[in-house]
């Protein structure tokens, strides 16, 4: 328990508190993770940026509407179009998705999520932990998370999504706090910004 405590005092003593990613619980907000899927976040936010201009408001009705061509003139993927399409779709046939996710636990949330098709283990625990602000939620596969890890506690040497996950349990039920420690110490060493 102290070795854990230490490494993240170690983190919080060179980059300090990592920032508080909130993003609100809403259509928009699960509009935005899906545009991030394996891209870097540039280019995510400046498809979202697109999107949202062209539309004035990204919502629901609003998307359900728009062609494929469309999409691709806001630098959408046709793959990632569909996806928003049938969320929207989704959204517009079931009002209180947002809602109901609020009362669930970490596990339905996930699986509620991820019965959407787009959205994988990596898109659902990411936006469990920014939009519902969990407390105990490591996302899957990602890149940025796993080479942080890599990088403060393997001496840079390359590892998997196991690896990392398995490291990050020991944090449990904290192992948000703890990701988002590492997500810090990464965009400060990397020069990103992350803008919810």
């Amino acid at each position: 328990m102290q070795q854990q405590y230490a490494i993240i005092s170690n983190i919080h003593s060179q980059f300090g508190y990592p920032p508080f990613w909130k993003r609100a619980n809403h259509f928009e907000s699960l509009c935005k993770t899906i545009l991030e899927q394996q891209v870097s976040l540039a280019s995510a936010r400046s498809s979202y940026e697109k999107l949202n201009q062209f539309c004035e408001t990204i919502t629901p009705i609003r998307l359900s509407t728009l062609t494929e061509v469309e999409y691709r003139n806001c630098g959408v993927t046709k793959q990632k179009a569909r996806y928003l399409t049938l969320l929207a779709e989704r959204v517009l046939q079931q009002p209180d998705f947002f809602n109901s996710l609020i009362k669930m636990d970490n596990e339905s949330a996930k699986e509620m999520l991820m019965s959407l098709k787009g959205i994988g283990h990596w898109t659902a625990n990411v936006y469990i932990l920014i939009a519902l602000n969990r407390m105990d939620i490591y996302p899957d596969f990602d890149v940025a998370l796993i080479n942080s890890i890599a990088y403060e506690i393997f001496d840079g040497k390359k590892i998997d999504n196991d690896t990392a996950k398995n490291y990050i349990a020991q944090f449990s039920p904290y192992k948000s706090i703890a990701c988002l420690y590492f997500y810090h110490a990464y965009t400060v060493r990397r020069k990103v910004m992350f803008i919810p």
